[in-house]
């Protein structure tokens, strides 16, 4: 498998991978690559830490260009269906060769190289080793998540919330795909709760 996965791969190589190939890890740092997979839970955790979610979303964001590459491949037999030992020694010139007329023929994902692309990433970059305030305020224990929160409805002030465009969510959320989502949950959310939204605020903040 070493020898096999140093003729697919070049030195210097990053590994973008899922969950699955968390009993493999050390093989690839062996071997000398860069090692990249999303977080898990510790034992009772109900979510990762703010540096944990951080990487995972930086390493989904990234390992959705290589899924929605790889999707295109599989529009081929050889490479939808289970592919033989035989063939692993050749598998790089035939990924490169597909990848070669995909990328020639076919319309580009990303292209990644646009000022505003540039602009993108370094955001994220930025904002990867950003503290979260929120969590302060979770961890410290002055935003409750149980107690003191109210139905807005039942709150005499008026609350004068900023309109959020979708432009200004999809800079807020460095154009995370679940933007696109959000219609459909809101409509399943809608149809579970006969058609009404119910907001929360909390009294501490």
């Amino acid at each position: 498998m070493n020898d096999n996965l140093s003729v697919i791969c070049e030195p210097g190589d990053t590994q973008i991978v899922d969950r699955s190939f968390r009993n493999v890890a050390g093989v690839f740092e062996q071997l000398g690559f860069a090692f990249k997979m999303p977080g898990f839970l510790k034992t009772g955790a109900k979510q990762l830490d703010s540096d944990q979610a951080n990487d995972t979303r930086m390493i989904t964001k990234t390992k959705w260009v290589i899924e929605s590459f790889r999707s295109q491949f599989r529009t081929w037999r050889f490479f939808s269906e289970r592919i033989s030992q035989d063939f692993l020694l050749n598998i790089d010139i035939l990924v490169r060769t597909l990848a070669a007329n995909l990328n020639k023929y076919r319309p580009r994902l990303f292209y990644g190289k646009s000022a505003d692309d540039y602009a993108l990433a370094n955001k994220m970059l930025l904002m990867k080793n950003k503290t979260s305030h929120l969590q302060q305020l979770i961890s410290n224990g002055d935003l409750s998540l149980r107690n003191n929160w109210k139905n807005i409805l039942h709150i005499d002030n008026n609350i004068d919330f900023q309109y959020l465009t979708l432009d200004f969510l999809r800079e807020y959320t460095c154009g995370i795909y679940q933007i696109k989502q959000s219609s459909a949950y809101a409509k399943a959310h809608l149809y579970d709760h006969d058609g009404k939204f119910e907001f929360q605020v909390s009294s501490s903040e």
